[in-house]
């Protein structure tokens, strides 16, 4: 307990100096601070599925989970162990077409439609199992997506990288006024993305080896930094 006191005293000695000059406005320098990402995509994203039509609702149904087994089963055969095969979404619903002599839509039929999501920690491998899909039955794609997969973790390193940014504007401020640079004394996050999962989105064509080709995914963060501002040094500002 002794050997903590002096210690104690000591930060308060450090300290004291820092709260008197706050309080009497201590000179300070605001900037922003950018900083843009631009990684390989870890994860791939495409929806696929299949639509039928038929007289009934009945055969509408038959007919889309007879198609969708095939395609799962053509996808299981291909999916790595992190891969992922879901539903996204399921529809039935009647078809009409308007009669102009009854002045009204009449019932025509039904569709069904069954849509599933694949992730796959492989990218470049998306287009195989996209050729497999659709050579299977499947009519109805979107996509693909590029992920990261861990984007958390991206998300920091721009937001670090942003900070130095705005670190470096300051230094440059605080040398140019003959000064040095103190500690930040304000930080706030202004700017920062999410990681966009869907930075390369629109119909995929079905053809032969699909030349899917995954685009860079770009993480950015912007940050505004309050800094103090220190009477330079003897010998010039550093």
């Amino acid at each position: 307990m002794r050997r903590a006191l002096p210690l104690i005293l000591v930060l308060a000695i450090l300290w004291l100096p820092w709260a008197a000059l706050a309080q009497e406005g201590m000179p300070s320098v605001t900037v922003d601070g950018q900083a843009t990402l631009s990684l390989k995509p870890e994860v791939g994203v495409i929806t696929l599925g299949a639509t039928t039509e038929a007289l009934t609702a009945a055969q509408a149904s038959r007919d889309n989970a007879a198609v969708m087994q095939k395609v799962v089963a053509a996808l299981k055969g291909r999916l790595g162990p992190q891969d992922r095969l879901e539903t996204a979404g399921y529809w039935l619903r009647p078809l009409t077409k308007w009669d102009n002599q009854a002045k009204q839509n009449i019932p025509v039929g039904y569709q069904a439609g069954h849509e599933m999501r694949l992730t796959s920690r492989d990218p470049l491998a998306l287009a195989a199992l996209l050729d497999a899909a659709v050579a299977a039955g499947a009519n109805s794609i979107s996509g693909p997506a590029w992920k990261l997969a861990d984007p958390h973790a991206a998300q920091r390193k721009a937001l670090a990288a942003a900070f130095a940014d705005a670190q470096a504007r300051a230094r440059v401020l605080a040398q140019a006024a003959g000064m040095r640079l103190g500690l930040a004394l304000k930080i706030k996050v202004s700017g920062a993305d999410d990681p966009g999962p869907m930075l390369n989105r629109g119909m995929a064509k079905a053809m032969a080896a699909t030349p899917l080709q995954p685009n860079l995914v770009q993480v950015r963060a912007e940050v505004r930094c309050v800094f103090a501002l220190l009477t330079a040094a003897p010998g010039g500002a550093k």
